[in-house]
């Protein structure tokens, strides 16, 4: 073989060599950059996550404390309505007790409907 193949691959597989550390360096110096780059980036996704966060902490804030006022509230209503549904069934109670009495013909009002007419 001739002396001349060997060197030949071996100047060969230096350049290829050479090359990989050219294109490693040439990544890695990318890859710096890009980091650089990517910081203030990332801080800024950083604070306004944070400020997301605190915001989305007071609107749950804020409607848990409306939702315990309504809730409240609806308390207060409710008693409302069961005080004036036994204050409208007593007085309709009464009112039927007095029609009753009135349409007696031995009551007053029956007497007093002879006496007129």
């Amino acid at each position: 073989m001739p002396l001349w193949i060997p060197v030949t691959v071996a100047l060969s597989l230096l350049v290829i060599a050479l090359s990989f550390l050219g294109i490693a360096a040439s990544i890695l110096l990318t890859l710096r950059s890009l980091r650089a780059e990517m910081v203030p980036v990332l801080k800024l996704i950083r604070r306004e996550g944070e400020g997301v966060a605190e915001t989305t902490k007071r609107i749950r804030e804020s409607v848990d404390e409306g939702r315990e006022r309504l809730e409240e509230r609806l308390g207060d209503l409710d008693a409302l309505y069961e005080v004036l549904y036994d204050e409208m069934k007593e007085t309709g109670l009464e009112a039927g007790v007095m029609m009753r009495r009135l349409r007696r013909p031995g009551g007053w009002w029956g007497r007093m409907r002879r006496m007129i007419g």
